[in-house]
């Protein structure tokens, strides 16, 4: 039986096979050469190595960034299996021209350029806002928690530091008394004492974290990455891990903001909001929000800047003095120009005009309260409130915004189920399918860059797949034609001012 034989590896090729002639014409390796050679790279922050009098040149960042952009395209990250494939493929040899870079030159090109590759995204969002794929009218907002170069034995908090102090104490304690009876037996002593110097030396380190802890007023602290948190992931699964806030536009599911942080989502809204509409360069959005972001002070402050929230409203926690639903908060109608509530009765609540602050958990917000004196001998008082002063409303100065972003959500509900569809796509994509569930640098501001990078091959793929090989060519073309034009400098000169807030 005949099968297909490949080529002798011995035979000497009258004309050898080229590089060039071993890349497809139509292979995304060519659109990565394509955009990134024109780039001033510099104008977008990247740091160019100094020139040696001695020794061999630097490598030029471009080729660093092709290099990173092919990687993470094809889902390879680290800077050694990066260095490897400069070794034995093809298209990297294309690529980089046959350059073959050590991985702590790779590696350290990520690390120090942090800026200029959140730069390069933002410059990349104004790039698909000239080609329309951008409608900027309405986004959805959602954060994803990425796990951090931390483990979660080297997180700690108060409660974790007592507990591990006190097991030390008790074995120094034990060791004290097998020291005491090996005294006795006259045995040897000198396993059982450095186990005791070995457990001061652990004494030691937590009572440092102790007092590092309560110098520094947090609730816990990381010593491998200080910047990372220990979260909740989904469910009971707790993992040491940043929190990436996320826009994503809803015409074709590209992503306009992100910022990386290491907070929940109870006050990211308005921030986030924020610096999506003026990236989008639009004078009002719209944006969709889970329940997660729901926070009166937050919707507030989003209604003052034009941003049309809508915000799922969490289920509202009953207290037991409000015996029956009929009387539940929600049935009581404020009336904005008499500033009063009708109760379900018909009975007219007034307040004394008074503010009062409240304090809830970590922030205060200020108060009005509601009462009538009918209260007293309402004959359906008992089904409405078990308080011996009577029912009493509070309203807070956010109360307004609040209403308003529970009413859209009540009777334009359809809208807001679109941010599922428009911001999940995303986190599907990179999470999923590319399995970039995890970073790789340490602190915030490295983080940021390598989530530039992330996002940026994320929508660099959508836009080849929306587009296709041929027409992606020939708007780069097209877009090049004007680099020196001054659309160019105007937006890569406005990062540093506008787009580039840590």
């Amino acid at each position: 039986m005949s099968f297909q034989k490949g080529i002798d590896r011995e035979q000497t090729l009258l004309f050898p096979v080229s590089i060039e002639e071993m890349i497809p014409k139509e292979h995304p390796v060519r659109i990565i050469d394509l955009f990134i050679g024109p780039l001033d790279l510099q104008k977008l922050g990247f740091i160019e190595a100094g020139s040696a009098v001695e020794g061999r040149p630097a490598y030029d960042p471009k080729d660093l960034l092709k290099l990173y952009l092919y990687g993470y395209l094809n889902r390879i990250r680290t800077s050694r299996l990066l260095e490897r494939e400069c070794e034995r493929n093809v298209e990297v040899m294309w690529l980089l021209k046959g350059l073959k870079p050590c991985f702590r030159t790779i590696a350290g090109f990520r690390s120090t350029n942090s800026e200029g590759l959140k730069n390069l995204f933002r410059y990349f969002v104004q790039v698909m806002k000239k080609w329309n794929l951008v409608a900027g009218e309405t986004i959805a907002i959602d954060s994803s928690k990425f796990r951090a170069v931390n483990s979660k034995k080297n997180n700690f908090n108060p409660r974790k530091v007592e507990r591990q102090l006190k097991y030390i104490d008790n074995k120094i304690e034990e060791y004290l008394i097998e020291l005491t009876l090996a005294d006795e037996q006259d045995r040897s002593s000198t396993e059982i004492n450095q186990n005791i110097l070995t457990q001061l030396g652990r004494q030691e380190k937590y009572l440092e974290i102790k007092r590092r802890l309560e110098e520094s007023g947090e609730d816990q602290i990381s010593t491998t990455d200080p910047d990372a948190r220990s979260m909740i992931l989904h469910g009971s699964v707790i993992e040491v891990a940043y929190n990436v806030q996320t826009a994503v536009d809803d015409k074709n599911k590209l992503i306009v903001h992100f910022e990386a942080t290491n907070d929940n989502d109870r006050k990211a809204l308005h921030g986030v909001a924020l610096e999506t509409k003026q990236v989008l360069g639009k004078d009002k959005i719209t944006a969709l929000a889970d329940k997660g972001y729901h926070n009166a002070e937050q919707l507030h402050a989003c209604k003052e800047d034009d941003i049309v929230t809508y915000v799922a409203v969490p289920e509202i926690p009953r207290k037991n003095e409000i015996p029956t639903e009929q009387y539940y908060g929600d049935k009581f109608i404020y009336d904005e120009s008499t500033d009063q509530y009708s109760c379900p009765q018909g009975n007219a609540m007034s307040s004394n005009g008074n503010w009062y602050e409240k304090k809830y958990k970590n922030y205060v917000t200020k108060i009005k309260q509601y009462r009538t004196p009918t209260c007293e001998h309402c004959p359906v008082r008992s089904q409405c409130t078990t308080n011996a002063r009577g029912r009493i409303l509070e309203r807070s100065q956010y109360a307004k915004a609040l209403e308003e972003n529970g009413s859209r959500i009540k009777y334009d509900l359809k809208k807001y189920l679109l941010r599922q569809q428009i911001v999940e796509h995303p986190f599907g994509t990179i999470k999923r399918q590319w399995s970039m569930d995890h970073i790789l640098l340490k602190g915030i501001k490295k983080n940021n860059g390598e989530f530039g990078l992330i996002y940026f091959t994320y929508n660099f793929r959508r836009v080849m797949n929306i587009f296709g090989f041929a027409e992606f060519i020939k708007r780069l073309h097209k877009l090049f034609l004007i680099i020196y034009s001054r659309w160019y400098f105007m937006v890569v000169n406005s990062l540093d001012f506008r787009y580039c807030h840590y």
